[in-house]
């Protein structure tokens, strides 16, 4: 009734495997570099945080950001 060998399917089912580790591992590879890239900004963000808690307060501050119009 059943065959020993394999039918040729099997090549078939291997390769779109393969297909599909091969994108989640790009996937995963894209999700990294986000987060890595998110997290330098962050890093970014608080270092210009805390440079400005820390001026001194005789300094000039800049000139404030203007409020967008045509909201």
């Amino acid at each position: 009734m059943f065959d020993a060998v394999p039918n040729d399917s099997t090549g078939y089912v291997f390769a779109a495997y393969s297909v599909f580790l091969l994108l989640l591992l790009v996937y995963l590879a894209i999700l990294g570099i986000k987060f890595q890239r998110i997290n330098r900004d962050i890093t970014e963000l608080t270092e210009e945080v805390e440079s400005g808690r820390n001026a001194k307060p005789d300094e000039a501050p800049e000139a404030p950001a203007k409020e967008p119009t045509g909201v």
